[in-house]
């Protein structure tokens, strides 16, 4: 679904690139006196702004300049047909395929590749969902309107009465999100498809990041997210459990086990989860943590876990219990809620769990196992009852053992010691982007550069590495990729790989300062890829020969502006970004023009 079917024309037109690209170097120019400094205002928070200096502020040797760059570079691109990288019939599948109103092509869970259902299916699906009245209420359209206007004037009510909890930037942002979100103030349900499962399930989804509420879930989820972070079972990812897991000595009775929560998100009850999130937020502000206002944040949670409003085609669904899977806060607000348990069972069986982690509703732990099987077996119970004695949320545990598949690792007990390896779901088709897709060259060497060092941080052993090198290198061969391409890209992926695993945490933290001060020094041209326009080098050429060091002139990080600051600029970047890929064209979220409502299947 990420296949990129190539444009019919080529670039023509670079007015939007070339004017942000004049921008961006006149803002480097016009603030080139002021002393670099590291910017504390969270990304997040940085609004897109138009505004650049007048022209007459800027020293006329750099639009010189530019002029020359952009008058080379328009005679370059010239528009002309591109060459498809579809067959003919393929295009004229792809063409009944889009406009097939009765056939829908959701994402499967897990990554696992893309699924066709028919719109009836769809609907069905999802109605089994949207018609549970325990978690959803059917509100009507007007209802859902008249909602909408009361929740922009509580989180207007809620912005003054908090106002100097927050920064003014906080403010703005949230703000900006509803004014910029109020023409279509409500999340979209969707569905993923769990093919991995038998009988075939889906999970529901709220498309969130268009929602009234989005900029004031975003927030939420800042301030959580530290919280979340700081509990005993949190890990980051994959590379952070192994590194865990790898120093640990394991005693010859103890098992892996892992544990996977039913449905988490939509199973969380809503107003016993935030009774006890806010009775933990309350007795922690100012003992754990001091980067919240507790009662801004308790308020916020109320407003965005307590009215979540979703459509579905023409119906709409206000949320009575449980989490909006998609929500921003989502995450972090599941990893409270279960830690509050944890520290309540973790104490009592703490003799048992040597080791117990969680990334959100997936649990793993060693259980030292009791010599008397009995009393074992007896403690493993009581244990797992204890875990699933919590509002209603209940987890699926493994059976002890000496591996378990977690993750996207197969974790084992090898001689005292833990060892892993790459685990892959049996449905993974491997569907990588084909050399044919119009994708900018870079996309290969980001894939191959990513997957073999996530093979060597993941893999114990060195036959494992080797073995999962080898599956990659023949799975991309079967994807169209030659090997005269993919040898050199492996051999400095692997290079690359060794280099980064040899590097300290110092050496780490410095390579990234590096990098972060690079990227103040850079400027960037932003086009759409095309396989056909000029190459990235012809750019790069002309912005050497016209503006970075014109022949028998200065070079440009040595050119002043007019108070006397040298200007930070010693790359440009060819800043690609894609075109329509498949998913584009035949994924849905909002379900109109099907022929027959949503609510016809009521």
């Amino acid at each position: 679904m990420k296949f990129i079917p190539t444009p019919k024309s080529t670039t023509h037109s670079l007015t939007p690139t070339l004017d942000r690209l004049e921008r961006d170097v006149h803002l480097k120019v016009f603030f080139a006196h002021i002393q670099d400094q590291e910017d504390d205002i969270p990304k997040l928070y940085v609004i897109k702004s138009d505004w650049r200096p007048n022209t007459i502020q800027i020293p006329p040797v750099f639009d010189h300049r530019l002029n020359n760059f952009q008058s080379s570079l328009k005679k370059l691109f010239k528009r002309r047909r591109g060459k498809p990288n579809l067959l003919p019939f393929q295009e004229r599948v792809l063409s009944e395929l889009v406009a097939n109103r009765n056939l829908l092509f959701p994402d499967t869970d897990k990554g696992l590749g893309p699924c066709a259902v028919t719109y009836e299916q769809y609907v069905q699906d999802g109605l089994q969902h949207l018609n549970d009245a325990t978690t959803w209420a059917p509100i009507t359209a007007d209802e859902a309107v008249a909602l909408a206007v009361s929740l922009e004037a509580q989180v207007e009510d809620w912005l003054k009465t908090h106002d100097l909890a927050l920064s003014e930037m906080e403010t703005k942002y949230i703000r900006n999100h509803m004014k910029a979100n109020r023409k279509d103030p409500f999340g979209y349900f969707y569905l993923l498809y769990k093919i991995h499962k038998e009988p075939i399930s889906t999970r529901p989804v709220c498309s969130d990041v268009n929602s009234l509420l989005f900029g004031l879930g975003k927030w939420i989820d800042t301030q959580l997210q530290p919280v979340a972070q700081a509990q005993p079972a949190y890990f980051q990812d994959s590379f952070a459990l192994r590194s865990m897991l790898m120093k640990l000595e394991v005693p010859p009775n103890a098992r892996l086990f892992t544990a996977d929560a039913v449905g988490m998100y939509p199973n969380i009850p809503t107003e016993p989860a935030l009774a006890e999130i806010s009775q933990y937020l309350r007795e922690q502000a100012g003992v754990k943590f001091n980067h919240y206002d507790p009662d801004a944040l308790i308020e916020a949670l109320e407003i965005v876990f307590c009215n979540n409003v979703v459509r579905f085609g023409d119906l709409y669904r206000k949320q009575i219990s449980g989490t909006g899977m998609g929500k921003p806060p989502a995450p972090p607000w599941a990893n409270i809620f279960m830690a509050i348990k944890e520290d309540m069972f973790y104490p009592v069986f703490q003799a048992m769990l040597i080791f117990y982690k969680r990334f959100i509703d997936d649990i793993i732990g060693l259980w030292l196992c009791d010599p008397d099987p009995e009393e074992d077996e007896r403690l493993w119970l009581a244990f797992k009852a204890n875990v699933n004695n919590w509002h209603g949320l209940q987890w699926i545990f493994s059976e002890r053992s000496f591996s378990v598949d977690f993750m996207d690792m197969t974790i084992s007990i090898s001689n005292g010691r833990i060892e892993t390896t790459l685990f892959e779901k049996k449905q993974n088709l491997y569907l990588y982007i084909p050399p044919s897709s119009a994708h900018p060259p870079g996309m290969i060497s980001g894939l191959i550069f990513g997957g073999v060092l996530r093979i060597e941080r993941l893999c114990s052993k060195k036959e494992d590495v080797d073995a999962k090198l080898v599956q990659l290198y023949h799975r991309l061969l079967r994807r169209g990729y030659t090997p005269s391409r993919l040898i050199p890209l492996f051999v400095k992926a692997r290079a690359n790989a060794r280099l980064y695993l040899a590097r300290s945490e110092r050496g780490h933290a410095l390579v990234r300062a590096e990098r972060k001060h690079a990227a103040r020094r850079r400027v960037y041209f932003h086009i759409k890829y095309h396989p056909q326009d000029p190459l990235s080098h012809e750019i790069q050429s002309l912005w050497h020969q016209h503006v970075a060091n014109p022949p028998d002139r200065l070079p440009l990080p040595t050119l002043e502006n007019y108070q006397g600051g040298k200007v930070p600029i010693d790359q440009l970047v060819i800043a690609y970004s894609r075109h329509r890929n498949l998913r584009n064209m035949l994924s849905v979220r909002k379900l109109t023009n099907r022929g027959r409502e949503v609510s016809s299947f009521l």
